[in-house]
């Protein structure tokens, strides 16, 4: 199973990120907005510099299936990592 997080922060920015987590998944760089649009998560009024997305949690399987997704109603909102888990249980 691969963990990707996927930002419209630039590389550097991720990196230290990821750094500060201590984290052992990818980060992606989506500067231009293209996957929030093409999974039409962009937020609104989101502009550059402000929130563009709201908090999304995505399992594709193996095959490119989307099989579980959690959409936050605001940005403060963070799917549960019990709640991502259990999709991914149930998956199995």
């Amino acid at each position: 199973m691969d963990l990707y997080a996927v930002s419209v922060d630039p590389p550097e920015v991720s990196r230290r990120l990821k750094e500060r987590l201590e984290s052992n998944f990818t980060f992606l760089c989506d500067s231009e907005g293209k996957l929030l649009d093409a999974l039409n998560i962009r937020h609104q009024d989101g502009q550059p510099g402000r929130d563009l997305a709201f908090p999304t949690a995505i399992l594709v399987d193996s095959k490119g299936i989307v099989r579980w997704s959690y959409d936050a109603e605001t940005y403060r909102q963070r799917a549960r990592p019990a709640d991502i888990l259990g999709a991914i249980e149930q998956l199995k």
